[in-house]
């Protein structure tokens, strides 16, 4: 791993994990609207994860291109479209942050250290978690905004992100729970 690509993924860890923490506090505070400084960050700790995509499709990361474009497009269009839009509730956006936070936050250490098994399984068994929430968050905003815009662009693309979420989501979901089967397994049999 290059130092570059260390310091990304050292940043990433950091930032997420930082929005995790601002999600949780603003919550807790009961104070309804991220702040400016946290969709920041979360929008820089995005662009770090997306810009993994770009990586794989150069042959510079192993993963799967098709699904890492996926989850990429719909976060940043979760951003720019549904977070910021009237019809989606701030509580609908803290999930969405708490959800693709703590996914990165139990990815990127298995990222910055892949010879320890136990990260690699808790890498795994997170989304088992974090993916309904987020994945069903996303879709309901999703279409929440679908239900009122009137942008002919935006309909198909909000429409499909409600498909691949809930569809995909419930196909998906079996080998989620194969892959953290397969690590555990693995982790036994290494001892």
């Amino acid at each position: 791993m290059g130092a570059i690509t260390t310091t990304l993924n050292w940043t990433a860890l950091i930032g997420w994990t930082v929005v995790a923490v601002m999600t949780v506090f603003l919550h807790l505070s009961g104070d309804d609207t991220p702040s400016g400084e946290l969709m920041k960050i979360t929008l820089f700790c995005e662009l770090i994860c997306a810009s993994e995509t770009l990586k794989i499709a150069a042959g510079l990361l192993r993963g799967d291109l098709a699904l890492s474009f996926t989850v990429h497009y719909t976060r940043l269009l979760m951003y720019f479209v549904t977070m910021p839009h009237s019809e989606v509730s701030t509580t609908v956006v803290k999930m969405i942050l708490l959800a693709w936070s703590l996914t990165e936050m139990f990815r990127y250490p298995m990222v910055l250290f892949p010879e320890v098994p136990l990260l690699r399984t808790i890498r795994y068994a997170t989304p088992l978690i974090t993916f309904p929430l987020g994945a069903g968050t996303e879709a309901y905003a999703a279409y929440k905004v679908l239900m009122v815009t009137e942008n002919m662009l935006l309909k198909p693309v909000l429409g499909l992100v409600v498909l691949i979420n809930v569809g995909g989501g419930t196909l998906w979901y079996p080998g989620m729970i194969h892959k953290v089967v397969r690590s555990v397994s693995g982790k036994k049999k290494a001892k």
